[in-house]
Parts: structure tokens; C-alpha cells; sequence
């Protein structure tokens, strides 16, 4: 059975007046399945941290323990929540802010793959940058 996801790409912007910005998660939501997973990069890349050569070395752990923390309280609330809610929460968590830690837009998958899969998949194309891994090649709806 395919399940359509919703998801959003974490990106870490420390320097708002350059808007340069790394991808550091995904954050995945199945309103209709009362699915909510994320995963985020462990510890800073060597990519990352060559990246942003000026940034204290604390800055991005602490921000991502943060988040951690919050996308863990939603992913508890998730089970409780009906579809629209949990969709409700969701767009309010990616919508744009003015942080550390933003969001791209919302894009949608519709796979069979279960939702481990679905994320690995994401994140090792979308963060990792993996070449061939492709999770858009089976079933991709849109990207918005």
C-alpha cells in the first residue's frame, strides 16, 4: 500500500545576511497514517564545518539538541493528534521563520517504501548528498 508523506528539508542558516545555508535534517509527516519522524545529521560534517569556517564549534550541536528535543515532543504528540491536526502542526513547524534552523518548502513522496525507509532514503540523498540514491525515482508527487 502506498502512503503519501509530506516532508521538509532541516537547513541550518547561522549567517542570516549571506543566506547560505547546510542541510543538517528531514522532517517527514503521514497526516492520514498519524506518521511524524525526522532524522538529523549527528554531529557537524566536515562539509559543514569547512563551510562555515567563522561559527563556534558549539553552535550547531546545541541547536540541533534543541530541535531534537522539540521534534521529539511532536512526534510524541503525533500519536494523539487527528490527521488535520497533525497536519496543522506540521505547516506550523516548517512555516518560514526568522532562526538558526529553517525549513524548505513543503514537498510530497508517494511510495510503498514504510517510513524508515522513506527518511533514510531522503536524508542520505537530501543531507548526505549520496549520488544514485534517488527516492524520488519511485512515485515523487511534487515538489512545492
Amino acid at each position: 500500500m502506498k502512503t503519501l508523506y509530506q516532508y521538509a528539508i532541516v537547513r541550518f542558516l547561522p549567517f542570516a545576511e549571506t543566506g547560505e545555508f547546510a542541510n543538517a535534517g528531514i522532517v517527514l509527516c503521514a497526516p492520514d497514517a498519524g506518521v511524524f519522524a525526522f532524522q538529523l545529521i549527528a554531529t557537524p560534517s566536515e562539509r559543514v564545518r569547512q563551510f562555515f569556517l567563522q561559527l563556534d564549534n558549539a553552535l550547531l550541536p546545541n541547536s540541533l539538541e534543541l530541535l531534537t528535543n522539540e521534534l521529539t515532543r511532536i512526534q510524541q504528540l503525533a500519536e494523539q493528534q487527528s490527521s488535520t491536526q497533525l497536519l496543522a502542526t506540521f505547516q506550523e513547524l516548517i512555516r518560514p521563520r526568522e532562526q538558526l534552523i529553517r525549513y524548505s518548502g513543503l514537498r510530497s513522496i508517494y511510495t510503498e517504501k514504510n517510513t524508515q525507509l522513506t527518511l533514510k532514503l531522503l536524508f542520505e540523498q537530501l543531507v548526505q548528498g549520496v549520488a544514485g540514491i534517488t527516492p524520488q525515482g519511485e512515485g515523487l508527487v511534487s515538489a512545492h
